[in-house]
């Protein structure tokens, strides 16, 4: 075998490699479906290539189309897939728009009037456009990880080699035969390095992706899928640390009234069911910006954004109201659950732990004054 030959096979092995990893991940983080399309794209890309060798072994035109078809859609994947990480629907107008254009032009310059230097000029400048929505997208971002700019850069550079790469056929001096032979190695060659990088960038998002998942499992609590206690310390501090003396951060405490007796009396998938009622009702009434916990057993806390202290009663009074109404006749007729609150109001000298505190406090009070009211401290 030629070496012309072996970096020709390069593409569609690494391609496929990429591929594969790249299900394998998916297999195990099925609800990210960008991976798959990633995946997708790598595997049209390993067909592309391979088409492609054997077009030029076996000089049939009509094969470097439907490679040209196949890198064209493997470009438009790529872009669908980070469109789809990022949440946002793909610009599919104008990634029609240039595969379109690109292969109507492709076509002309193949089988109309046969151009090699034209037909580089117009698949090469399609990539690159795709490339350029590549990086529109992860511009569009107002903070991105190290990793996306490491993305955004490698982008840049697949896209400048994009177009230079038809440079190689304006090398008059050799013959034609030559220049097409020299601009398939080039081809061949740099498709495996912005292959290989590009690839290196996706999976270095993929794992930015998945700690940032594991970060968010260890601060959440499963059942009532609210921060847990660590969630919520992290986030309360720095809330504390941007409020204003005349805009404070206000802190309710909730606690579920005889939970205890709940659980003996009906078992504990019942007192689960409660807790993941009372959970949905605090997510739904607390306001834009809150910081909402499981603190502990039945014990509940929101910290209300800054300047919100005087709709802290109306919030808590708010959550009564709803979980009176969900958990009416949900364990028996003549058991409905309540709630008690207790809210405390930031003082400029307050620490997290005594805002905590006097919350705790004015909870204390009401358990002691009869159980589903509200005090404050």
């Amino acid at each position: 075998m030629s070496n012309e030959n072996i970096v020709a096979l390069l593409n569609p092995l690494m391609s496929l490699i990429y591929c594969t990893s790249l299900l394998v991940l998916w297999r195990h983080q099925r609800h990210r479906t960008y991976i798959a399309i990633f995946a997708l794209s790598y595997a049209t890309r390993a067909l592309c290539f391979g088409i492609l060798y054997f077009a030029f072994t076996q000089a049939m035109p009509v094969l470097r189309l439907t490679a040209n078809v196949l890198v064209l859609s493997s470009m438009t994947l790529l872009c669908v897939a980070l469109s789809s990480r990022y949440r946002q629907r793909p610009r599919y107008g104008v990634l029609l728009a240039i595969g379109t254009v690109a292969l109507a032009l492709l076509y002309f310059y193949q089988f109309v009037e046969p151009s090699l230097l034209t037909r580089a000029l117009v698949l090469n400048s399609g990539m690159a456009a795709f490339c350029l929505l590549i990086l529109v997208e992860i511009a569009r971002r107002p903070h991105r990880t190290p990793v996306e700019q490491l993305f955004f850069w490698f982008a840049i550079l697949a896209c400048l080699g994009f177009l230079l790469r038809p440079l190689t056929l304006r090398m008059s001096s050799l013959p034609p035969a030559q220049v097409e032979t020299i601009y398939w190695l080039v081809v061949s060659v740099s498709d495996a390095l912005i292959c290989s990088i590009m690839g290196l960038a996706i999976f270095a998002i993929i794992a930015i992706d998945m700690m940032a998942d594991i970060k968010v499992e260890a601060q959440t609590d499963a059942l009532s899928e609210l921060f847990n206690r660590r969630g919520f310390d992290l986030r309360a501090h720095d809330a504390l640390a941007r409020q204003q003396a005349a805009a404070p951060v206000t802190v309710v405490l909730g606690d579920l009234d005889h939970f205890k007796s709940i659980n003996d009396r009906f078992g504990h998938d019942s007192g689960d069911g409660i807790i993941r009622i009372f959970s949905r009702i605090l997510r739904k009434v607390a306001p834009e910006g809150a910081i909402i916990a499981r603190q502990g057993g039945e014990e509940f806390v929101a910290l209300l954004p800054a300047g919100q202290a005087a709709a802290a009663h109306r919030f808590a009074e708010a959550v009564q109201a709803a979980f009176e109404e969900a958990t009416r006749g949900v364990l028996s007729d003549e058991c409905t659950p309540t709630a008690s609150f207790g809210i405390a109001v930031a003082h400029p000298d307050d620490d997290l732990p005594a805002l905590m505190s006097r919350a705790d406090r004015a909870l204390y009070q009401a358990k002691s004054d009869g159980r589903n009211c509200i005090r404050q401290r």
